[in-house]
């Protein structure tokens, strides 16, 4: 089977010719509609819509707010006392987001006296305009209304109410801060009072700390000297002990009696006698063993001596290890007290003398006041016209395009090329009754 060829997509052209005439032939209503939206426009700007005036005042805060810092466990009481001191600070977003608030617009209302029915704290809000000028501590304020006198009148009013309202809520902070510093430095002071009372009790309970400390020194060195005392004495034992042995050893050497010879009549006789030699190594045997029991007693005293005494020494170690550390605590509880209650006293000076400051007139100055301003700024009134130009415009153009769209209507022979593909051959003219009338009969 031959393939058929694929039919070809037909593309559609624009014609510019074409849209200029459609523009041609709608452009009586196109002009008409322009020429209408600007009239409105300029009728609305001239006559219909009421000038409104704006007033504007520039604001300076003088104390721009510090960053953000974390107080940790490890700073003291000066750290966590700070915030509870120091002057309220604000960022400018913080600044320009109260001059809208509820209570300071009902204020200005009633201050100025103004209708409650046509002045709401919603509906004044709307004509303030209220923005930090960038990279600057300066705010504009600026108030819209029909009135001229009155715009100036508001702007004024709300800058010097916001002064006034800044100083009253920074009052009763500060008046908070005052009556906490206060109720915790008597709290402190009571602590510190009864702190005081127990280390004077613990000072002077018997025994005292320097009584035991004496005693405690008195026994050391004695049983120093016990000691010292018993390792001389085991020493001397121990020469006793050897030189006892050593006279042992010689005195079973040595006979107790020895025989000696005389010759008597020619003759010669023997007889024993005592041994001297073995007397004296007895003698000085005695006298070692003596000396030996004597120095075993002395031993055996001392060490006694110096058991008991070091029980007492460790008894004393324990008493004073004890109190010297309950001291140690409560002389630290007390210095610290001590440093807490002089550091909230300053700071409760502190606080009340920032309290009796006007707050609102050292952190926002009004460096440029309202005054009361000669030309409106609404409404624009060329503008608007231009406005209202380019929007009929565009719309009676627009409207043009889509009534010739929706026009499906065969009149000229461009149409019908157009419409029906076809070609036109020729063209019959209308002709209206009168030229009928004129024309010669012919008969059929």
């Amino acid at each position: 089977m031959e393939q058929k060829p694929a039919p070809l997509v037909e593309e559609e052209v624009i014609d510019l010719r074409r849209y200029l005439k459609i523009f041609q032939k709608w452009s009586r209503v196109i002009i008409c509609g322009t020429i209408l939206c600007i009239l409105t426009a300029g009728v609305l700007s001239w006559f219909v819509l009421p000038p409104v005036y704006e007033a504007s005042a520039l604001l300076l805060v003088t104390q721009p707010a510090e960053k953000e810092r974390v107080v940790t466990q490890q700073e003291g009481v000066e750290e966590v006392v700070r915030p509870l001191t120091r002057l309220p600070e604000m960022t400018m977003n913080t600044y320009v987001g109260q001059l809208k608030a509820h209570a300071l617009l009902e204020r200005v209302i009633k201050k100025l006296k103004l209708d409650p029915v046509l002045y709401t704290p919603a509906s004044l809000a709307g004509m303030i305009k209220a923005a930090a000028i960038k990279e600057s501590n300066l705010i504009e304020v600026k108030v819209q209304n029909t009135d001229p006198v009155l715009a100036a009148a508001i702007t004024n009013t709300l800058c010097g109410e916001f002064l006034q309202l800044i100083s009253e809520k920074n009052q009763e902070q500060m008046t908070r801060s005052v009556e906490f510093l206060g109720k915790q430095r008597d709290e402190c002071d009571a602590k510190l009072t009864r702190a005081l009372a127990e280390l004077n009790r613990i000072e002077t309970q018997p025994p005292n700390l320097a009584v035991l400390e004496q005693e405690f020194k008195q026994k050391s060195e004695l049983l120093a000297a016990y000691q010292a005392e018993l390792s001389a004495s085991r020493v001397e034992a121990d020469q006793l002990t050897a030189a006892e042995k050593s006279l042992s050893r010689q005195l079973a050497a040595t006979p107790r009696t020895v025989t000696t010879q005389t010759y008597t009549a020619g003759e010669y006789a023997g007889s024993e006698q005592v041994n001297p030699v073995y007397v004296d190594l007895a003698q000085r045997l005695n006298e070692k063993k003596t000396a030996l029991a004597e120095k075993e007693a002395r031993i055996a005293a001392l060490t006694s001596l110096t058991a008991g005494l070091s029980g007492d020494l460790q008894r004393l170690q324990v008493q004073l290890s004890a109190k010297r550390n309950r001291l140690e605590r409560l002389q630290a509880e007390v210095k610290r007290l001590q440093e807490t209650s002089t550091k909230l006293a300053e700071k409760h000076t502190e606080t009340q003398i920032a309290r009796s400051l006007d707050l609102g007139a050292t952190t926002v100055v009004v460096v440029s006041p309202a005054e009361t301003p000669e030309a409106p700024v609404k409404p624009k009134k060329l503008l608007n016209i231009a406005v209202a130009f380019v929007m009929g415009l565009m719309a009676f153009t627009t409207l043009a395009l889509l009534l010739e769209h929706l026009d499906y209507t065969v009149k000229t022979p461009d149409d019908v090329a157009q419409h029906l593909g076809l070609t036109v051959m020729g063209i019959i003219p209308l002709a209206d009754r009168r030229v009928r009338s004129q024309a010669p009969y012919t008969e059929p």
